[in-house]
């Protein structure tokens, strides 16, 4: 079927991307990997006024390399930035990584989640000793493949919305272009959003008319302006402006989307810039003041310096950038399980229809 998402309908579709996670119950956080057979030609686009990130600078269009042998999304706040150095460490003893000289040195770009109130602050006695994130790192790096888990795993074990469990989602879209070729899209969320990602009390998702094969319930859209939840227990408070200010900093989505197209630099960054409208479409707010809303971009098609599409296909590689992101936003959701003290899951409140 053409177009459609890919075989996995994961970010993986892409061929050359492997993603590993790994896990701290006791912390209530985690690390996602993604690393690839290659070197990625990448680019970033920062939305929201409080990002936790590393390496975002290199990957500017003005500066020269604008490369990542490795992104990193991890739970942990500031803190969590450990885990690029430990994945960086490891892409040395593997041989990879930017070479200067007779130096080799990996490019790790990374981003963060704010997760440290999950499970009532056991951090606080692990700070100062070796760094937990870079333990899963370590396991995530070495544990990736083309099949991982959605849902709280990786990055998104801690992760909450202003409403529900958050969590890791993905999702991918496959398409032939103008100039004949099919090329793949592909985007791996972590949903730790302050907004509401449903309309108001659910179980719609808000771009729940984004959807194929019942990904995240199968519920479709909504035709009424607010859900009445006839067919689930209620949620445990109402949904409204005041709980979503006591999120406000504690919150942030971050990702990845990926494509093998083989796009320039320049496009990259555009690529990155329409994929947060997917955040925007599947959470309400977005990219408010505290949020660290983060999405890097890359491609697996090699030594691409110049713009080889047509306009026309930069456009709709965007949009479907947009969509993928907005379906692994709601499938990290559906997908999620309650963790510790978090706040309910999805699936605690409603049943697949």
């Amino acid at each position: 079927m053409d177009p459609a998402p890919g075989n996995k309908n994961l970010i993986t579709d892409i061929t050359g991307i492997q993603v590993g996670h790994a896990e701290d119950n006791k912390i209530g956080t985690g690390v996602t990997v993604i690393r690839g057979d290659n070197p990625f030609s990448a680019a970033v686009d920062v939305r929201g006024g409080g990002p936790g990130t590393r390496e975002t600078d290199m990957l500017g269009l003005e500066n020269s390399i604008g490369r990542a042998d490795a992104i990193v999304l991890s739970g942990g706040s500031a803190f969590g930035l450990d885990a690029c150095s430990e994945v960086q460490d490891l892409l040395r003893l593997d041989n990879k990584g930017y070479k200067v000289g007779k130096a080799i040195v990996p490019l790790v770009p990374g981003a963060v989640i704010f997760d440290l109130n999950i499970n009532d602050k056991p951090h606080v006695n692990i700070i100062g000793e070796q760094s937990p994130w870079r333990k899963l790192a370590n396991k995530a790096y070495k544990s990736a493949s083309r099949d991982f888990f959605l849902g709280s795993f990786g990055a998104g074990y801690g992760a909450t919305t202003a409403t529900l469990k958050g969590g890791q989602g993905s999702s991918s879209w496959s398409q032939t272009f103008s100039n004949g070729k099919k090329y793949t899209v592909g985007a791996i969320i972590i949903n730790n959003a302050v907004g509401n990602p449903l309309l108001n009390e659910g179980p719609h998702f808000l771009s729940a008319y984004l959807e194929f094969n019942d990904e995240f319930g199968g519920y479709g859209v909504s035709n009424n302006l607010y859900d009445n939840i006839l067919r689930a227990k209620r949620l445990p408070q109402s949904i409204g402006k005041a709980e979503i200010f006591d999120n406000i900093s504690n919150n942030t989505v971050i990702g990845v989307v990926a494509t093998d197209a083989p796009l320039s630099r320049a496009n990259l960054k555009r690529l990155a810039i329409m994929a947060h409208d997917g955040i925007a479409r599947s959470l309400s707010p977005a990219h408010t003041p505290m949020d660290g809303d983060t999405i890097f971009s890359i491609t697996t098609s090699q030594d691409i310096k110049e713009q080889v599409l047509e306009n026309v296909d930069i456009l709709a590689l965007g949009s479907r950038a947009s969509d993928c992101v907005a379906r692994a936003c709601n499938r990290a959701i559906y997908e999620a399980e309650a963790i510790g003290n978090s706040k309910p899951a999805w699936k605690d409140f409603f049943q697949y229809k």
